[in-house]
């Protein structure tokens, strides 16, 4: 586990995606996603290596529902008593309120065989808060943005200009996040791509600031984050 910016902490040996951990100090600590349940294992001696019980998490918050990012929700909630936060649309995917949205219908050959898996084995649970936008949870603000998933949001630690962004901002390439690129919610893997980009777009245009970008997949970007990304886009564009 290393320290990305205090309070924040990334658990570092985690591959299919990453995990971050708020630690406020015990009473105060919350997990930004889970992981894939194939890592489960990674995740939990990760956490035990930092002195971190799962049972002393305040909170696990769910930056969408996919289940690389997911995954290790359910078995926090039902064997360490973990409450599970994530925005509304997705809270009713997850708990089967609502119709899930089949992914695999475009992209490379790779990218339609991880949609298989994702669409086979999916996260379930029931969520123990529903995020609505403009909420405020574990000193993050809520900012949901749409298209990636139903539900997916940006969380921002204004304290510290941290803004932890799923899927929707990413600072590797898809589907293998091997090559670094800062790069916008991948079209193969979203359900509504230019929905996610406009959203985003959006964000960024409401002038939200941000110095750190602790993303969904890729290292993170500490420092002049905002503009680094600004930059990234427009040449894509």
């Amino acid at each position: 586990m290393r320290v990305v910016v205090s309070p924040f902490y990334r658990l570092s040996t985690l591959v299919v995606s990453n995990v971050y951990l708020l630690d406020g100090g015990r009473g105060d600590r919350w997990l930004v996603d889970t992981g894939h349940w194939s890592e489960r294992w990674q995740l939990l001696r990760e956490l035990r290596r930092a002195g971190v019980t799962p049972g002393e998490l305040t909170g696990v918050l769910l930056t969408h529902r996919h289940s690389d990012h997911a995954g290790n929700a359910a078995m926090l909630q039902r064997d360490w008593g973990a409450k599970v936060y994530c925005h509304r649309d997705d809270a009713a995917v997850l708990d089967g309120t609502a119709p899930r949205s089949v992914m695999g219908a475009r992209g490379s050959l790779l990218e339609r065989a991880l949609c298989a898996v994702e669409n086979a084995v999916p996260a379930r649970l029931r969520i123990d808060r529903a995020l609505d936008h403009g909420d405020a949870v574990a000193g993050l603000e809520v900012h949901h943005v749409a298209g990636h998933t139903e539900g997916s949001v940006l969380y921002r630690h204004a304290s510290t200009g941290c803004l932890l962004t799923g899927d929707t901002l990413l600072t590797a390439r898809p589907p293998l996040t091997v090559f670094r690129e800062v790069t916008r919610a991948h079209d193969a893997f979203s359900i509504d791509t230019a929905q996610a980009w406009a959203a985003l777009d959006a964000f960024h245009a409401e002038g939200w600031r941000y110095d750190h970008l602790l993303a969904g997949h890729g290292r993170p970007l500490v420092g002049d984050a905002r503009a680094r990304v600004l930059r990234a886009l427009d040449r894509r564009r």
